[in-house]
């Protein structure tokens, strides 16, 4: 029943009627009235039946005591399950596929051969570039013996120059000598000095040879050499493209799947397969950036697959500028943990901490005019009454909501809270309690 003004007044007229009555009633000279101590009796029963009927008119409320608590809520998003580690391999020759030496879903080892391409074209490459390095090292060898050689024709040349000039000079000088006696004449010490003057062009000549055979040795020794390196580097690589007709796994792996045939044509850099890292299994789903720390401080999820529940710690959090209202969580399985089919869809479920504070039942809450109300349970003159407050809702989920009084101290812990609250429970509604809950 809704109280009013108008009811308290009549409740309490009601009150002072009954003593009023009394009185009258039974005055001290009536010879059938009653004592004193009978109208007493009387006033006091009359104030207990009023009370009683002021109770009956209060309405029934449950209520419950605002305690601490915290409010957890339960995510739940769809995973993909892949490996930690997946490659799509290519060739790095060209050539037709001649053999498919794996099968998809083999595990293979590091190294081991997927794809044999036609060999027989790079094989030929192995033997020109062989030939070519045999000639040129052939090349190289006659050239550093003519070196040699012709370095000792042309020392020998130079030294039999020089040792004919010499020659020459002394006899030139003898025949001066005779000729300043008159034992010689001029004729024969002009031909002896035309002599000596062939010696030295002659000498000269020589030398000039000997330095031409010095530049031969270091030039064209030089260029044969550099003919010979790059004959070993094309030898090399024509071996390394020998080699490379065997496409081989880069790691130990699963053959998720083969990408070519045999027979068909592949070219350099052309994928061939595709291998899944037989590492610990990763699974990658979205969240929102504000669950991003209940995940961090949380630090594991549960992932749910084929009615199996594991338990899988977060090991990375990618966080995008271009994706800015959902981040990327990476959990890894444990090594020991069942694979599970790559790039199947999971569940995963994670708790996430929404708020801690006073915690009641949403069913307390009323909302007016934008602003949100509790009501309190008080006691007064009149009775026990509800008293309208405000809160400030900090977080909600399911029945229950965080709150925080406004101001704080307006709404202690250990307060009772109207909860449900019934619509016409108004501000300063008389109420009767009937059931204490529990805290949610």
């Amino acid at each position: 029943m809704t109280s009013s003004p108008r009811w308290r007044v009549l409740a309490l007229l009601s009150l002072l009627a009954f003593p009023l009555a009394a009185l009258t009633a039974c005055g001290p000279g009536d010879e059938g009235g009653t004592s004193g101590a009978d109208s007493s009796n009387a006033g006091a029963a009359a104030a207990t039946s009023a009370t009683a009927a002021t109770a009956e008119s209060a309405r029934a409320v449950r209520v419950v005591e605002l305690v601490e608590g915290e409010l957890r809520a339960t995510r739940r998003a769809s995973v993909t399950i892949r490996a930690s580690r997946e490659s799509r391999v290519a060739s790095s020759a060209t050539g037709r596929v001649e053999e498919l030496l794996v099968s998809e879903g083999s595990v293979v080892e590091a190294g081991q051969g997927l794809v044999r391409l036609d060999a027989e074209a790079l094989r030929r490459q192995v033997e020109n570039a062989e030939l070519a390095l045999a000639s040129a090292r052939v090349n190289l060898q006659r050239a550093r013996t003519q070196a040699v050689d012709g370095m000792a024709q042309a020392e020998a040349a130079a030294r039999a120059a020089q040792a004919n000039l010499a020659l020459t000079q002394r006899q030139l000088d003898e025949a001066e000598a005779l000729l300043e006696i008159g034992a010689v004449a001029s004729t024969e010490v002009q031909a002896l000095r035309a002599q000596r003057d062939q010696a030295h062009s002659a000498a000269l000549q020589a030398a000039d040879a000997l330095a031409r055979a010095g530049r031969v040795e270091q030039e064209d020794v030089a260029l044969l050499e550099l003919q010979e390196r790059q004959a070993e580097v094309q030898l090399r690589q024509a071996r390394q493209s020998l080699g490379d007709a065997t496409v081989r796994a880069p790691f130990a792996a699963e053959v998720a799947e083969l990408l070519i045939e045999a027979g068909e044509f592949v070219g350099a850099g052309s994928p061939v397969a595709r291998l899944l890292g037989l590492e610990a299994q990763v699974a990658t789903f979205s969240v929102p950036p504000e669950d991003v720390a209940a995940l961090e401080l949380a630090g594991e999820v549960s992932v749910e697959f084929a009615g199996a529940s594991l338990s899988v710690p977060v090991t990375r959090i990618e966080r995008s500028a271009q994706q800015a209202r959902l981040n990327t969580v990476i959990a890894t399985l444990a090594d020991d943990a069942p694979r599970l089919p790559s790039g199947s869809v999971a569940e995963v479920r994670y708790e996430v901490l929404l708020g801690s504070g006073p915690i009641l039942p949403s069913s307390a809450l009323s909302a007016e005019a934008g602003r949100t109300y509790v009501f309190k349970v008080e006691e007064s003159e009149a009775g026990t009454v509800a008293r309208r407050s405000e809160v400030r809702v900090v977080a909600e989920s399911g029945n229950r909501a965080v709150v925080v009084g406004e101001p704080a101290d307006s709404l202690p812990l250990g307060t009772m809270v109207v909860a449900p609250r019934p619509l016409d429970v108004r501000d300063g509604t008389l109420v009767r309690v009937t059931e204490v809950a529990a805290a949610p």
